[in-house]
């Protein structure tokens, strides 16, 4: 009774109720393949379904920005008669659209004095053509919108697609759709 050592048959029913209780333990995570979570790690879980957002937090960040960039442009870029405009200015090659490049090589011809008058009139050559192409793509744009769209509001579809047109292709957002010379 006050023995320091436990006799054998003690020391057995110890071992046989620990064989148990592990067991036990081992049959009930086997049963559902993992141990029961904690009741932060549960609601955190919830709360990842329901948002659909990643649990690494900045995974999270970058997935709420995107949605949202996703949003305005959905609002500022959005609707039928835009996406129309979009395909039309995608599909045909612009002038506008190389006029920075053109703008830098002037400025870097001009300032050799033996060609400066050159670089002058090469001004005056590419803003008459940017301003041709551009009141051909705008009459174009707005005439082939009416017979598409009769009852929509076009409002400034025009000024929309000539900005759209004055961009590097890559650069412009939405990504274009089509690759030029593409029917739509």
């Amino acid at each position: 009774m006050f023995r320091k050592t436990k006799s054998t048959d003690e020391a057995n029913d110890a071992d046989a109720a620990e064989e148990e209780t592990s067991s036990a333990l081992a049959e009930a995570q086997a049963a559902k393949g993992r141990p029961t979570p904690t009741r932060r790690e549960a609601e955190l879980a919830r709360k990842q379904r329901l948002s659909g957002l990643s649990a690494d937090p900045k995974k999270a960040k970058r997935q709420n920005r995107q949605r949202d960039f996703e949003a305005q442009t959905e609002r500022q870029h959005g609707g039928p008669v835009k996406q129309f405009a979009r395909d039309y200015v995608d599909s045909r090659f612009r002038i506008a659209e190389f006029f920075i490049i053109f703008a830098v090589l002037l400025f870097v011809v001009a300032s050799v004095p033996s060609v400066a008058l050159l670089s002058v009139v090469l001004w005056l050559v590419m803003l008459v053509a940017i301003v041709f192409d551009s009141v051909l793509l705008v009459r174009g744009v707005k005439r082939e919108a009416h017979k598409r769209f009769p009852n929509a509001d076009l409002g400034r579809i025009g000024w929309y697609s000539l900005m759209r047109s004055m961009q590097f292709r890559k650069w412009r957002l939405p990504k274009p759709r089509l690759k030029r010379g593409e029917k739509f």
